[in-house]
């Protein structure tokens, strides 16, 4: 690590950040997928104290070679996250094995300062084809737990799909932000690994986020009431990104997802996208794998979910 400067990140990093994110996902054999909006949205109000919760190595040119963050659990949430990544080419010279290490003891700190009465689990994920850093994760005592599929569709017209009689469609729009928060949290309650995040950190990732595209954003309503839902933003260049999807429990198999997708595609297309893409928990009770395949989305590649306790036996 001769001649790298480790320090926290800042807003500015974010460019930086996406870089190296998207390398390192392009060399385990999966596609870009993160942008310098979505870092400082994560930045601005994801990571909470930034100065303590993340680190970066950079070296003499300015080029951020490894990261990694911790960010706590919301208040009752058992799961803590550990995303982290280091260059291919800066691979083999302890750097993973070191921000391992102060994750790690970083989770416990937060840990003690929380007093939480429910033990924490850290949970981080990896490409299938990224060797080096499931040896490393295997190594600190994470194991695979669940798999998710990005998936992709082109952006064209032509789906359709009916609605229930008495629910309508529509774009979002401003006024519908608190009562989307909250169908958010109904919708999302029975989903795997789901955490209640307070209303300001699901804005800085949802509709406050800079990506976000309202107009391209849809929710049906039965009466006042949101029961389902998507949530686009800007994703790579000429890729529309659908960031969430859901439907009330009670509203399921119904056809609303369905027809929400399809407006979001042919939108889409009308606004210069050439793609959409989303990811999905491939064991989804919901059914949404098939939801999505009958619209027009392939899998492109999978991402393995890893996790081990905050404390126990694992080696470290």
């Amino acid at each position: 690590m001769t001649n790298l400067v480790e320090r926290a990140v800042t807003i500015d990093d974010a460019e930086g950040l996406a870089d190296l994110f998207n390398t390192v996902e392009v060399a385990a054999g999966g596609h870009p997928f993160t942008t310098p909006a979505e870092q400082r949205s994560l930045i601005n109000g994801w990571v909470g104290d930034v100065e303590r919760n993340t680190r970066a190595l950079v070296a003499p040119d300015g080029i951020i070679v490894a990261f990694a963050a911790l960010v706590p659990p919301p208040p009752g949430g058992p799961r803590a996250d550990a995303p982290g990544a280091v260059l291919p080419e800066w691979r083999g010279k302890g750097i993973g094995r070191s921000l391992m290490s102060w994750q790690l003891a970083r989770a416990r700190e937060a840990y003690a300062e929380a007093a939480p009465d429910i033990d924490w689990h850290l949970q981080t994920g990896a490409l299938p084809g990224d060797e080096s850093c499931i040896r490393l994760l295997e190594r600190s005592g994470f194991r695979p737990v669940r798999y998710f599929f990005e998936m992709q569709a082109p952006a064209e017209p032509g789906h359709q799909s009916t609605l229930p009689d008495g629910l309508v469609l529509r774009a979002y729009t401003p006024d519908l932000e608190d009562r989307l928060y909250h169908a958010h949290l109904e919708a999302f309650q029975d989903h795997w690994g789901y955490q209640r995040r307070e209303k300001a950190q699901w804005q800085s990732m949802a509709t406050r986020a800079e990506s976000f595209r309202p107009e391209l954003s849809r929710v049906v309503l039965d009466g006042d009431r949101i029961v389902a839902y998507t949530v686009c933003n800007d994703g790579q260049p000429g890729d529309l990104y659908i960031g969430l999807v859901g439907t009330l429990r009670d509203y399921r198999r119904r056809g609303l997802a369905s027809a929400m997708l399809g407006d979001v595609l042919a939108a889409a297309a009308t606004a210069g996208f050439a793609t959409a893409s989303l990811g999905v928990d491939a064991d989804s009770l919901t059914g949404a794998v098939g939801v999505y395949e009958g619209v027009g989305f392939v899998e492109q590649y999978r991402m393995v979910a890893y996790q081990r306790p905050l404390d126990g036996d694992q080696r470290e």
